[in-house]
């Protein structure tokens, strides 16, 4: 008889101890598998229009500083194997007294967890989904190039009026700044050899707001630079630095 009331007794406390428990238990929302999705906006008919500031480095003392706009605008989709993807119609001009000329043709696509860009005929992958805070992925998963680990910076999914993420532009002079937003790290790294600092921001029903790039290589030869190890960043040998910030953006059909 005491053989039969043990397992019973010990079900029942299992059963009583669940019980008990269950409803103290905070319920974890579950997470939105879309989060994200509508940063990285491609509509057709959608346009935006950037501020460029760029330099090009070719040696030592010689570069070459340029400063242009550029506006894309989301082309018709295609579909290819079965993936939907849109046109990118890119075009730059030195600023608003000029004509739009055509620089180039990308396309992007959102497919299933995540957002590529071709560019350049090169495909990266942008995003994964869902955002999530801390979220790391290899931006190059689809190119020949060495891996890349790019990293959601800031991001809150559930963002509203008095909960929102925020960037302000860290440009001297530049009062830009943007709520709603997604911030991916691209790189962060520098030593006295190289510097590779990149980063993209993104917000809701818009897309890239902001990127930043700089990659650089330091000259450490005394023969050829006067090498100074506390001064790298005044001696680079080549690389690239380029900027975009939002200027405007919208709808085409709205645009007159």
């Amino acid at each position: 008889m005491v053989k039969q009331f043990f397992p019973v007794f010990i079900l029942c406390s299992l059963f009583l101890s669940s019980c008990g428990t269950s409803g103290s238990s905070e319920t974890i929302p579950a997470i939105d598998q879309e989060a994200g999705k509508s940063y990285f906006f491609l509509e057709e008919g959608k346009f935006r229009e950037y501020e460029v500031y760029e330099i090009r480095y070719h040696a030592v003392g010689l570069s070459d500083t340029l400063a242009y706009q550029l506006r894309e605008e989301v082309k018709e989709s295609f579909t290819n194997n079965g993936v939907r993807s849109n046109v990118i119609h890119r075009f730059s001009r030195i600023d608003e007294n000029q004509e739009w000329s055509l620089d180039s043709v990308w396309s992007a696509r959102v497919e299933r967890d995540r957002a590529i860009s071709m560019e350049n005929n090169i495909p990266i992958l942008k995003m994964t989904f869902p955002s999530l805070q801390e979220r790391t992925w290899d931006g190059n998963l689809f190119n020949t190039r060495q891996e890349d680990e790019f990293k959601v910076i800031t991001f809150d999914p559930t963002q509203n009026d008095e909960n929102q993420t925020s960037f302000r532009v860290p440009v001297a002079g530049s009062a830009a700044s943007f709520t709603e937003v997604l911030v991916i790290e691209h790189e962060s790294f520098e030593d006295f050899v190289d510097k590779d600092v990149r980063m993209e921001v993104y917000k809701d029903s818009v897309g890239l707001v902001y990127k930043e790039y700089e990659t650089l290589k330091y000259c450490t030869t005394n023969s050829v630079c006067d090498y100074d190890p506390t001064m790298p960043g005044e001696f680079v040998v080549s690389g690239r630095y380029y900027r975009e910030i939002l200027l405007t953006h919208g709808f085409i059909d709205n645009e007159n």
